[in-house]
Formats: C-alpha cells, sequence, structure tokens
C-alpha cells in the first residue's frame, strides 16, 4: 500500500497554482483589452473596461508580490522531484 502513495510537495502545488492563476489572469487582460473596441462609443463601458483591466493588473501585482514573499516555498525540492 505504502507505494500508491504519490509524492507531495507544498513547492510543487504553490508553483502550479499560480502559474495556472497567472495564466488565467493574463487571459482575462487580454480578453478584456480587445474588448475596448466594441464600446468605443460607449464612454461608461469603457470606463469599466478600462477599471476592469487596472484590476486585473493589481491581481497580477499580487500574485507576483505573494511568490516574492513566500519564495522559500516556491523553491524547495525533494529527491522525488530531482529524479
Amino acid at each position: 500500500m505504502k507505494d500508491d502513495i504519490k509524492p507531495f510537495t507544498m513547492s510543487h502545488v504553490l508553483r502550479l497554482t499560480t502559474k495556472n492563476m497567472r495564466r488565467h489572469i493574463d487571459i482575462s487582460i487580454r480578453k478584456t483589452y480587445d474588448r475596448v473596441k466594441d464600446f468605443e462609443g460607449n464612454s461608461e463601458k469603457s470606463k469599466e473596461i478600462f477599471q476592469t483591466l487596472d484590476l486585473l493588473h493589481r491581481l497580477r501585482k499580487l500574485l507576483d508580490d505573494f511568490q516574492e514573499t513566500y519564495s522559500e516555498h516556491f523553491t524547495q525540492t525533494t529527491n522525488s522531484e530531482k529524479g
């Protein structure tokens, strides 16, 4: 039974999670930016789009700051990760 246990490392989980978060944030930024042209004549909606872009960029910055603050937890490796 002991051979059935998959290896676990905090660093792997954190790296994978933040990678997926960053990818989704970047997709949202790109898709939101693409909508700017759809609302050129609508100042209310244009304002909302740019506020959304601002918040998405802030969210990405929070993620960057989180990774920097807890960088030691993102770099831990074990023998199972190396091999």
